[in-house]
């Protein structure tokens, strides 16, 4: 799918001139239909817009022996607030114009110095034209005008472009002489250049045909015919998205609206009918009905699955685009299709379009992304199943006992629905199922209302499928109060409940809480609501921030048994993350909201307590007291598999990835196979291209692709900016000069990668457009050249998304016959004050069953934090994943004791990789030191020890946290007694350690934020 040549259309629009001036005269509407400029053909020039913006005029200057002073009428119809503010730069066309400056095929270049005109006098800038009196020193020829140069400030990859302010730069002498002539000599008789072009530089940057806006005469003809009715209807042709919403664009008034659109389509595709809604008076209840298709802007499937209709508002003086898909069935080749739009507001009189589009014989089997057949793709419902993938097993109810069983957990049920107890089998290590049980809570989970007690239904299992159990249970009491539950175990560990208190009088309550007693030795560790991962405290009182601080949601437990509480309501909508959580942050729960979260620690229990504070409950005004757990970790982890796969971050030749030992390259965004952020299909023959050539030299390659935010090359852009903020979030605007002149407002501007001349905006979370980004991934990983997973940048939807991720991943990989998908999740350390002080580990749990390795990233701090923080924030072992390091490449020896490495090629890998090889460790068993069974121990406590272990031998990593240089004794269990005769070595790698030898027993030097390697038996 990826882009074409650039449409003809986009590339010449020929205007029909109405006067010589082009703006001050009235306009009759012309006998064929207006694209583009309405007075001036329109083209794509070269030069460097950094210099002078995007937009330009071409001028002709004549040779008639009339002097150098000329004046020039620029019809360029502005939709910025301010033209007279904007500065003007004239430039001759010639060789020593600089770059770009060359006059376009046929008109003459000037015979002078190329330089910038000086003296020019702006007579009059108003939003329909620029009078301008300017001294053509170069001669007869062509000139630019440059009307909205700019300058790029703020931050390199999050600009803030601003148009320069007007710079009078000519001189006294020759502004005087100009401003004294006559009047009859300025205003009659002094020359005039002539405007003959309209140029962008580039198709992108084009103004034409969307953004040229009408004249006040030309509006005010067009109201007078049309003003009678409610609102107009303007098609479009899909290949011109609507980009303004206050202005209307001047070919639409000059050609007036239409009950008619005519097309011409393939058989099999989504044709997109673009129509442009201009309202005369304010609309309400806009409904849009279409005979065999259906507008996205009113109806469509839900990022849930879910279908759903909605009405639209649109204020009076402004322009609402809609899209509608027609489907062109197979069998309509060579015939018509007609569809019938019926625009209905609930306030005024419906209007009626039919759509007649020619289809023909047969496909040209080429998709164009700019035609827009993709829009549909924000209603598919792909992996919207519960069905499961690996390596997760069934959900399991024993309905007797009231115990459901999923991968190493158990949920035990108490009356009320609520868990009793909550157990797992994982081992210390982590690396299977089979240990002993471990049992989290000391007694069941409760919801206190007040004093009320309450009688239990029993409880009523659904199973929706092998991933998915529900359950139901209605409490009932004498005060009238009553409670409706509904749970739900997802195989990966997830569990959502849902509570609705409500009441049949007014009842007053003291509180509403909900109580966990848990075993205190199963919760040694804790992270989430301002606790950065670590040992748990033994207090906590936390109150609602939701403004400044992204937190909702609290993990307690160990290595191999723990859960995470997430307090919820029916209203939560997904906030943004990764430097910009200020601009869209959590909305507090209207239930929990009013209260916070207790945590207080007994001789062997520890109480963990979220209220409300006193509640007034109101007949008919329920309460949703909805909360999640994920049951941790969620899967083994597999040591040996994840050093196996040793990644190179960077698309450089395939064979040179190989060459230094790497398995599985990522494609990162502005690369040359894939770069534009976030819709790599854009480019898909060329990623193709280049998966082809490393799964020739037995690498896995993986693509850079997440829907945190979007290019702006997406064509589907403009038109998902048109659904009122469902899929991009509402915000500030401005950012890069394309997103101020196209995008207008209400919008977060994102990532801008000058390299590639990217840029991009931020979205939502939570909406249609994860349904298109589902849908896309099944089309990357198709085929023999599919890609082999993806690589998430911070994650912006939730785990009912990541799940449908996997699943089309994984059978796409099971399609082909291959092991995989391979999904790896980097962030930065979002514990900041932008990003509300959310530990990523926290942040992303819920997603974490689906990934298969972490990045914890930049800021992240791998010298001076305990190990413990290091267990629980950067390795993910205590939740089924293992990891890599980024900031500063890490601390090698620290890294090696969770089997972490940096990342090639911003760390040279080869030499551990190396190592690695030579002792087998990835077949080898691994041990780490937070196992108490662990056969081998560090006799200092700040310098722990993980151990592999294959045929007799073992591999020990060692790294200090102590302050200050220390000596280190290993110690062997009696399962490895013959490895504590046996001889130590520390074999030499290169950036690591040098080569050392030690006898059985001997005392090991460690210095501080250093440690060793060993092998023993080998």
């Amino acid at each position: 799918m990826s882009l074409p040549e650039p449409l003809t259309q986009a590339t010449l629009h020929t205007g029909q001139a109405f006067a010589s001036n082009g703006a001050d005269k009235a306009s009759t509407k012309p006998q064929t239909k207006l694209e583009g400029h309405p007075d001036l053909p329109c083209g794509i020039g070269t030069w460097d817009k950094l210099l002078y913006g995007n937009h330009r005029f071409v001028i002709k200057v004549p040779s008639d022996g009339r002097g150098e002073n000329r004046r020039v009428v620029i019809p360029w119809r502005r939709q910025d607030e301010d033209p007279d503010g904007v500065d003007i730069i004239i430039v001759p066309a010639g060789a020593g114009a600089g770059a770009g400056a060359e006059a376009p095929a046929g008109l003459q270049t000037c015979a002078g110095t190329g330089n910038r005109v000086r003296n020019l006098i702006v007579e009059q800038a108003t939003r329909e034209a620029c009078t301008i009196v300017f001294q053509a020193v170069d001669g007869p020829g062509t000139y630019f005008v440059h009307y909205l140069p700019y300058a790029m400030l703020g931050k390199p990859h999050y600009p803030q472009a601003e148009y320069l302010p007007r710079r009078p730069a000519a001189e006294p002498r020759w502004v005087a002489g100009v401003v004294g002539l006559p009047w009859e000599t300025k205003h009659q008789n002094l020359p005039q250049a002539e405007v003959t072009r309209y140029e962008a530089a580039s198709e992108h940057d084009s103004f034409a045909p969307m953004n040229f806006t009408a004249t006040a005469r030309e509006l005010q003809h067009f109201h007078e015919l049309h003003g009678h009715q409610a609102f107009a209807i303007f098609p479009e042709d899909r290949t011109n998205p609507v980009s303004m919403r206050r202005h209307l664009p001047a070919h639409w008034v000059i050609n007036g609206p239409s009950n008619g659109f005519q097309g011409s389509a393939e058989p099999g595709e989504d044709y997109v009918v673009q129509l442009g809604v201009y309202a005369f008076q304010d609309l309400t209840g806009v409904s849009v009905n279409v005979e065999h298709g259906r507008c996205i802007n009113t109806e469509g499937v839900d990022r849930l699955g879910q279908p759903f209709r909605r009405a639209l508002e649109i204020p009076a003086g402004t322009v609402k685009a809609l899209y509608v898909i027609v489907p062109v069935p197979e069998d309509a080749a060579g015939g018509t299709v007609e569809a019938c739009i019926t625009v209905s507001p609930d306030n005024a009189e419906a209007q009626r379009l039919t759509v007649t589009l020619a289809v023909a014989a047969e496909t040209s089997g080429k998709t164009d992304p700019r035609l827009l057949g993709r829009l549909a793709w924000l209603d598919s419902d792909i992996a919207q199943d519960a069905e499961l993938v690996a390596p997760f097993t069934a959900v399991s109810v024993d309905e007797e006992d009231k115990v459901l069983h999923i991968l190493g957990r158990s949920l035990g049920l108490a009356a009320s629905g609520l868990p009793r107890q909550v157990t797992s089998t994982f081992t210390a290590a982590v690396t299977g199922t089979d240990g002993p049980a471990v049992g989290l809570l000391a007694q069941p989970m409760t919801l206190d209302v007040g004093a009320i007690k309450w009688a239990y239904s029993p409880i009523t299992f659904m199973v929706e499928g092998p991933a998915r159990v529900s359950w139901t249970c209605a409490w009932t009491s004498r005060q009238g109060a009553s409670v409706d539950l509904k749970g739900t175990l997802d195989a990966d560990g997830a569990v959502h409940f849902e509570l609705r208190l409500d009441a049949q009088e007014t009842v007053e309550v003291s509180d509403v809480g909900l109580r966990l007693a848990l075993h205190k030795d199963a919760v040694p560790l804790a992270m989430g609501l301002g606790i950065q991962g670590g040992r748990r405290p033994e207090t906590l009182d936390w109150r609602w921030e939701a403004a400044t601080k992204n937190q909702d949601a609290l993990w307690l437990g160990g290595i191999n048994a723990g859960l995470q509480l997430a307090l919820r309501d029916k209203g939560y909508e997904r906030p943004l993350n990764t430097n910009f959580y200020l601009e869209k942050p959590l909305l507090e729960p209207s239930s929990w909201g009013t209260g916070g979260v207790g945590l207080r620690t007994a001789e062997t229990t520890v109480t963990l307590t979220a209220s409300s504070g006193p509640r007034t409950l109101i007949a008919g005004q329920p309460l949703d007291f909805d909360f999640r757990l994920l049951l941790t970790p969620f899967k083994p982890i597999d040591p040996g598999k994840h050093l196996a796969k040793r990644y190179f971050h960077e698309a450089a030749e395939p064979e040179k990835i190989a060459g230094v030992g790497a398995t599985v390259v990522n494609v990162h965004h502005a690369t040359t196979p894939a770069p534009y952020i976030n819709d790599p299909l854009l480019t898909q023959e060329s990623l193709r291209t280049y998966v082809a050539k490393c799964h020739e030299h037995g690498l896995k390659a993986k693509v850079y692709n997440t829907v945190r935010e979007l290019t702006f090359r997406s064509p589907e852009l403009l038109p998902m900016l048109q659904l009122d903020h469902e899929v991009f979030s509402d915000g500030p605007g401005k950012g890069h000069m394309w997103l101020q002149e196209h995008a207008g407002d209400g919008y977060v501007p994102a990532w801008f990668a000058p390299d590639v001349d990217d840029i991009a905006v931020v979205t939502t979370g939570g909406s249609r457009l994860e349904n298109f980004y589902v849908r896309s991934l099944a089309e990357l990983a198709e085929g023999a050249d599919g890609i082999d997973g993806i690589y998430l940048d911070d994650i912006a939807y939730d785990r009912h998304t990541m799940l449908r991720v996997r699943k089309v991943l994984e059978r796409a990989c099971r399609g082909r016959g291959i092991e995989g998908p391979e999904i790896d999740l980097h962030s930065a350390n979002q514990f900041t004050a932008r990003d509300g002080y959310a530990s990523s580990a926290n942040l992303y749990m819920e997603q974490l069953p689906y990934v298969d390795r972490l990045w914890f990233g930049e800021y992240f701090d791998y010298e001076g934090t305990s190990p413990d923080y290091w267990l629980v924030e950067m390795s993910g072992i205590p939740f089924g994943l293992m990891g890599e390091m980024l900031e500063g490449g890490g601390n090698p020896w620290r890294g090696m004791v969770f089997g972490m490495t940096g990342r090639a090629p911003r760390v040279d890998n080869r030499p551990l990789w190396e190592f690695g090889a030579r002792t087998g460790l990835e077949h080898a068993r691994m041990t780490g030191f937070w196992d108490p069974e662990a056969p081998v121990k560090s006799s200092h406590p700040d310098v722990p020890a993980t151990v592999w272990q294959k045929d007799g031998k073992a591999v020990v990593a060692l790294a200090s946290w102590a302050g200050e240089t220390v000596d280190v004794q290993l110690n062997f269990d009696a399962g490895s007694a013959h490895l504590a005769g046996a001889g130590m070595e520390a074999p030499a790698i290169e950036g690591f350690q040098s080569s050392a030898k030690y006898k059985a027993g001997q005392t090991l030097t460690i210095e501080p934020n250093r440690g060793l390697l060993l092998t023993i038996g080998y």
